[in-house]
């Protein structure tokens, strides 16, 4: 008798067949998954939302950015998200070979910016680039020189190329993590800055390494040392006590040190990676003042001055 229910008989070569073509689909696809690199990934994530890839080629290094155009008619700020340091370490004691994030965290903010605006998202030295484009990439660049004035000077020239091509007049900055001290670092050099944010930022780059138990970035630039030349700038560092890389005490200094204590904003429950989005404010037209109520004071509790 022929088992009608099973893979028997006539049929068990058809069965076979179509098991080896549901194997081999599955095979194709972990293995398209595989070859699907993180550039890949973050621009077909970005481009979702609108964001287009852009190569700015600056001294001494070729940035990637990712650059959505404006959604209105007179857009006169340029809103710039900056990449955190990325995978920069393997372990405690070995810098990774390329410290393109696999979170990447400011990307996620830029996606998320519901303003009209033109918005940047711009990548760290090394971070994303290939071939040629990553000539200039020596693991100190996102280690003790992450900071240093190349990589601050390279990110200045990649923002006034982006603002050229959009059309914009000023500035609005946020970065994360080694990021939002590069932010810090630009807003003290450039006059068309409005707007300063940080999430998670590394502020004040002695106190981290102190705090973390590791060497200190010899041969980078300390943003709290610039925060007397910000005083008058509106500002808003986001911090979250969950977070064990980047607590909050090292933005709070900071603050202190600009003068803008209620700058600083502490939330609970979200680690160093995020997802930020969900808590960071995107309204940048102006400084929230002493007395005046945060548009998300239900999730959000000031930092003690």
């Amino acid at each position: 008798m022929t088992d009608t229910k099973g893979c028997t008989g006539k049929t068990s070569r058809k069965c076979a067949g179509m098991w080896l073509c549901f194997a081999l689909g599955v095979t194709l696809c972990f293995l398209s998954a595989c070859a699907s690199s993180p550039r890949q990934k973050a621009s077909a994530l970005a481009q979702e939302q609108g964001f287009a890839e852009h190569l700015f080629s600056t001294q001494p290094f070729t940035l990637y950015g990712l650059l959505r155009p404006s959604l209105a008619a007179h857009s006169k700020i340029l809103r710039v998200y900056i990449e955190g340091d990325g995978h920069a370490w393997e372990s405690r004691t070995r810098p990774s070979t390329d410290p393109t994030p696999r979170n990447p965290t400011a990307l996620r903010l830029a996606m998320a910016d519901p303003g009209p605006d033109p918005v940047l998202y711009l990548a760290r030295p090394c971070q994303y680039v290939q071939g040629d484009d990553k000539r200039q990439c020596s693991k100190r660049y996102w280690t003790s020189a992450r900071l240093g004035p190349e990589v601050i000077n390279s990110l200045d020239a990649a923002i006034t190329q982006a603002k050229a091509a959009c059309g914009a007049e000023q500035i609005a900055l946020v970065g994360f993590s080694g990021g939002g001290g590069a932010a810090a670092l630009l807003a003290a050099m450039r006059p068309d800055v409005v707007f300063l944010g940080t999430v998670a930022g590394n502020l004040d780059i002695d106190a981290w390494a102190d705090l973390q138990g590791v060497s200190q970035l010899a041969e980078s630039l300390n943003p709290k040392t610039v925060a007397p030349s910000l005083q008058h700038l509106p500002q808003r560092h986001l911090s979250s006590r969950t977070d064990a890389t980047m607590p909050p005490e090292i933005s709070e200094g900071f603050c202190r040190a600009v003068n803008q204590p209620e700058s600083c904003v502490v939330i609970s429950g979200v680690p160093h990676g995020g997802p930020w989005q969900r808590y960071w404010g995107y309204d940048y037209t102006g400084q929230k003042r002493k007395g005046e109520a945060h548009p998300f004071e239900d999730a959000y509790t000031r930092a003690s001055p």
